[in-house]
């Protein structure tokens, strides 16, 4: 059974990593601004990767954490999935705005997997998964702050599976496309009403769980979701 580090654990796609990994038998821990239900094999830690000195000492907590120190010790995966968008003309984005998306987005994991690639190297076989999006793939209008962090996040992820790939740690990356998710709550457009215009957050879930299920002498390096109709519909 795996130890597997979620970020932005408690909604979302994270929610559903979470659970889908806790009903394999695996052990999470978990790092969200929220909490969920105590769940057995949970071990959840509170931080807004939004701030850059919480997210330096994320990993030194966690190790000092008693609560937490047991289960870090035994990590051997992490999913760096927090992360939010936002959208617009880029001359209407404040600096502010652009900084803290792109801290949040690209370089809250990175700081994060600095501390922590040390120890992943020592493991006999440990994986490094991004959820990124189909804009790390491919660009769209109104979206030049959240494609800036997802492309950056894409090439991290193309050179760290070079740097690790000795110490049998696999890196991948998973680039799904509209997820029905509160991912839109803020936003003012959203997936079309039909099962067919947006992916479930189970499915990106599912692909998490085929990297970690990888053969040790195979990379699954990127895996692209697409719900089966693109349709964005504006909010009323």
């Amino acid at each position: 059974m795996r130890t597997v580090l979620v970020t932005g654990h408690s909604k979302g796609i994270g929610l559903a990593a979470t659970k889908t990994l806790l009903s394999a038998g695996h052990s999470v821990i978990g790092v969200s601004r929220s909490r969920i239900d105590t769940q057995s094999n949970l071990y959840q830690h509170s931080a807004d990767l939004s701030e850059l000195a919480t997210t330096s000492d994320l990993a030194k907590q966690m190790q000092t954490d008693s609560a937490l120190a047991a289960p870090f010790a035994k990590l051997d995966a992490v999913v760096c999935n927090a992360g939010s968008g936002q959208f617009g003309a880029l001359e209407n984005f404040s600096a502010l705005q652009i900084e803290q998306s792109i801290h949040l987005n690209l370089i809250s994991p990175l700081i994060l997997l600095r501390s922590l690639i040390p120890s992943l190297r020592k493991q006999a076989r440990s994986d490094i998964i991004f959820i990124a999006s189909e804009s790390a793939v491919q660009a769209g209008r109104f979206g030049s702050v959240y494609s800036a962090a997802k492309f950056g996040l894409r090439g991290a992820a193309q050179a760290l599976r070079a740097e690790c790939a000795s110490a049998n740690c696999h890196v991948g990356i998973i680039n799904p496309g509209m997820v029905r998710t509160d991912f839109f709550n803020e936003l003012a457009f959203e997936p079309g009403n039909a099962e067919q215009h947006a992916l479930q957050a189970d499915d990106v879930a599912n692909a998490v769980m085929s990297m970690l299920h990888s053969p040790d002498n195979a990379v699954l390096e990127e895996i692209n979701l697409r719900p089966l109709q693109h349709v964005v519909q504006k909010k009323s």
